[in-house]
């Protein structure tokens, strides 16, 4: 018998065992060797006497039991850790055999909850293998969020996964999304941002789709803190795709670039070179001198990283749609 004998299980003794201890107890002896005094020299309650060759005594049972109790207790906190590992692992399987489940009618299932919905969508995206599409709809996301994320979206893209996300142009502003939008897509990714408001959406490997529910709460109780559309119809998938796919056609590229904000004045200025007039005309539509009309572009050239005046109506061209809630002014 030796330690790999000891199993959850089983009983640490046999009755032998037992006697055979107690009879050590009464001073050393030479029993016969066998599996009784293996037993006892495997859990530490019997050693050879030094004195007596062939003899053996009775160890402290308070120090043994005390050793296998711990021994056990570093067992279940070493299972413990490995089951808690094992949904991980297994998440790419899980997920890849969830999308690869054939679609059929009606397969759109409600849930509730964040939790819920982290449950259901983690595995599916571990076993995203083409396409992942993402759109963020409410501005920057929280901090903890894209901490969590970015191991997630690096491995996928390191998967040869494609990726595109969406953010409302708000998210330009936050300094950690900015960080998030740089980084992935120094690894592949495609980020853009648009003015219209959208819902929540995920869409993995245009098989599996997972949206807000836009609907009011008509439950019992408080609404949950998050209520999805985990959606496997292929015809549904399909049309959220193509609709995601003209709300990305929309957007304006980003790649972890500041914000620039500008001012009504800015803006009927940038407008006025936009529909091609000239300093000096946009000047006198706007009541101020050709100066004051450089003076105002000066700063936003610098923000926008460009030189020339085209250079800085191409820029505003590209980035007009986010700027749609600013209302000119006249001076």
């Amino acid at each position: 018998m030796d330690t790999s004998d000891v199993e959850v299980g089983q009983n640490l003794l046999s009755c032998e065992a037992r006697e055979l201890y107690r009879e050590l107890l009464g001073g050393s002896t030479a029993p016969r060797p066998g599996n009784p005094l293996d037993e006892l020299l495997v859990l530490r309650l019997a050693a050879p006497d030094p004195h007596r060759p062939g003899h053996y005594i009775a160890l402290n049972a308070t120090s043994s039991a005390l050793h296998w109790q711990t021994h056990f207790q570093n067992l279940a906190d070493r299972f413990l850790s490995r089951a808690a590992s094992v949904t991980e692992e297994m998440n790419d399987l899980v997920g890849a055999y969830q999308l690869a489940q054939p679609a059929t009618g009606g397969a759109i299932e409600y849930l509730a909850g964040l939790g819920v919905i982290q449950d259901r969508l983690t595995p599916l995206l571990a076993g995203c293998e083409k396409e992942l599409f993402t759109a963020q709809p409410n501005g920057p996301r929280p901090a903890a969020q894209l901490a969590l994320s970015y191991q997630r979206d690096i491995d996928a893209l390191s998967r040869g996964v494609k990726m595109r996300t969406i953010y409302h142009y708000t998210a330009r502003a936050d300094e950690p999304t900015a960080r998030w939008a740089g980084t992935v897509s120094l690894h592949g990714a495609q980020v853009r941002t648009v003015t219209q408001r959208f819902p929540r959406t995920v869409i993995i490997d245009r098989r599996v789709a997972v949206t807000a529910v836009l609907t009011p709460w008509e439950g019992q109780g408080p609404p949950p803190d998050e209520r999805a559309l985990l959606i496997t119809d292929a015809a549904v998938v399909q049309w959220l795709a193509t609709t995601m796919d003209l709300l990305w056609g929309s957007a304006m590229p980003w790649s972890g670039g500041a914000f620039v904000e500008i001012t009504p004045m800015q803006k009927a200025i940038l407008e006025g070179l936009v529909r091609g007039d000239g300093l000096e005309v946009i000047g006198r539509s706007l009541g101020v001198s050709r100066r004051t009309v450089s003076t105002h572009l000066d700063p936003l050239r610098e923000a926008a990283g460009v030189e020339s005046l085209p250079q800085l109506t191409y820029w505003y061209g590209r980035h007009e749609a986010h700027y749609a809630g600013i209302t000119p002014t006249g001076g």
